[in-house]
């Protein structure tokens, strides 16, 4: 079964059990960034990637997603990753990159 997770949802139950803790590990990982990890200080993503030009980061982010949850979720398989943008709720100038997963879960 296919399942869409959103970087702009936020999943936090703390009895999540079988495909639900997986989906709510998912979203985690799409909004981790790195350092923030006391024992995994590289595991999230990379800050660069998420300032400056997003049309030209956008593979890089693409990219990174694949890898974050293929190391760390290996549970789940990812189908298909897509960026879109959405305006900030404080100032409608400043873009915000949500990033949606499809992924199936073995």
């Amino acid at each position: 079964m296919d399942y869409t997770i959103s970087s702009d949802q936020r999943l936090i139950d703390w009895n999540a059990k079988g495909n639900a803790r997986i989906l709510q590990n998912v979203n985690n990982i799409l909004n981790t960034m790195q350092y923030e990890v006391p024992y995994d200080r590289l595991m999230g993503r990379n800050p660069k990637n998420l300032d400056g030009d997003f049309e030209k980061n956008k593979a890089v982010l693409i990219e990174e997603t694949y890898d974050l949850i293929n190391d760390y979720e290996t549970r789940a398989t990812v189908k298909s990753v897509t960026i879109e943008y959405k305006e900030s709720e404080d100032n409608k100038n400043i873009k915000i990159p949500v990033i949606k997963v499809v992924i199936s879960i073995d």
